[in-house]
Formats: C-alpha cells, structure tokens, sequence
C-alpha cells in the first residue's frame, strides 16, 4: 500500500493531530473507572476520540470489492486444490445468523469426517524472516502475555502483501464482525443491567490501548506495517 498512517497521504498538520489522538486514546484508556457511569463515560470518551482518529486514518480496503458469497467458489477450489478434503458439505450463506456457514449436501454418516485440513492451510506465525523480525523487535512481555496480537499483525502483513498465497481465504473474511468492537456507545448503555457489560467495556478498552501502543511501535519500527496498520484494520 502507498497510503497510510505514517504520513504517506497525510500532511505534517494531520500526521501531528493523529498523534495527539493517540496519546488522548491512551490517556482515557488507562484512566481509573468503577461505577457504571464512570465506566461508559470512559467508554464514551473513548469512542469520541476513535471516530476522530478513523476521520483521520487512510480508509484501507480489507476485501477485494465482492460480496462474501461471490468469493465463495474461488475459496474452495483454492482450498481444494490444496489438498483440503470436502465431503457432503457447502459454504451457504445464512441470513438469519448473520453470515456464512456449512450446510450439508446430503445425508451424514456418524462419525464420518466432513473436511479434512493439511498442516499447509493452517495461518500461523511461522519463523519466516518478516515475523522473526517483529517477534524480535515487539517488547517479549507483551507478546508473553497477547500472543494473539502477533497473529494479528501477521494477518494485516499478508493482507496488504501483493502476492499472498492466501488471498482467497482472507477475501472470504468479512469487513466487519458482531463483536462490541461495532457497538456504538447507545448500544453499550443498554447493556448496562446484564453480565456481559463489563467484559464488553473491557474488550473495547483493551483493543484500543492495544492499537495506540502496536501503532506507536510500528511507525517507528516495523516497515511493513507502517502503511497498513489502522484502527479499523486492526479491530
């Protein structure tokens, strides 16, 4: 990518303002909250300053322009053609539970393995030179305790990589989930009687600080990640 948040499309001035963002993001997220209405204030300061950060930030496309289900065919040829074994099973698109999902083709046996995935389709971090490196330069405390961080960043390199070998599976991903990362603070009020407002709260107070330290970091640090790593690429 030739645009991004180290500056490439951005002038001086908005480069400054995204900065002083940032440091205002970290500075709410690690504020003390502990009644219910310091909590969604918190969360509420929070996400003020992400909506002016996104304003700011690149818009990156993270899909190829296509609906998910047009994407379908392609996924599973790739997958298939790669030694993935599909039995009596479809990718079809379910409305009412909000995305895709398997669906048999015909009757199932007990016990009969539906798909089989090889070793060489799973996504993880490998110790392919590019994610040694950011294994080695990320801070070892922090990756000790979010591993799943470097999963993160190593999915956002192979995003914006030109020739991914794994571009048919990351165009079938969506562009946005069901998570309270997407809930607007309206919607995180009304979860204020029930169990799962406080694990929402701390998600989206999490995944913030995360960004605003992971950004700090790779724009001094980590060229492939320089132009790519956004808010709304990273949630």
């Amino acid at each position: 990518m030739n645009n991004g948040a180290s500056g490439k499309g951005l002038s001086k001035g908005k480069v400054k303002e995204l900065n002083g963002l940032v440091e205002e993001l970290m500075q709410h997220g690690f504020r003390e909250a502990n009644t219910t209405d310091e909590l969604l204030t918190q969360h509420r300061n929070m996400a003020g300053v992400l909506d002016r950060i996104r304003r700011i930030e690149p818009k990156l496309r993270t899909t190829n322009g296509r609906s998910r289900m047009e994407n379908v065919d392609h996924f599973t040829r790739w997958a298939i053609e790669q030694g993935c074994q599909v039995e009596a099973v479809r990718v079809a698109e379910h409305t009412e539970y909000g995305g895709l999902g398997i669906e048999s083709t015909g009757h199932i046996p007990a016990g009969q393995s539906i798909i089989t995935v090889p070793r060489g389709l799973f996504f993880y971090v490998t110790n392919e030179p590019r994610f040694r490196m950011l294994l080695d330069l990320m801070p070892g405390a922090m990756m000790s305790e979010q591993g799943n961080i470097m999963l993160a960043l190593a999915l956002i390199m192979e995003r914006f990589r030109a020739k991914s070998f794994w571009k048919p599976y990351l165009d079938l991903l969506p562009d946005r989930y069901t998570t309270p990362l997407y809930y607007t603070t309206e919607d995180m009020a009304e979860l204020a009687d029930t169990e799962a407002f406080l694990p929402a709260l701390k998600l989206c107070n999490h995944i913030a600080r995360q960004y605003g330290f992971i950004r700090k970091f790779v724009q001094e640090k980590v060229d492939d990640l320089r132009d790519c790593f956004t808010y709304d690429v990273f949630r």
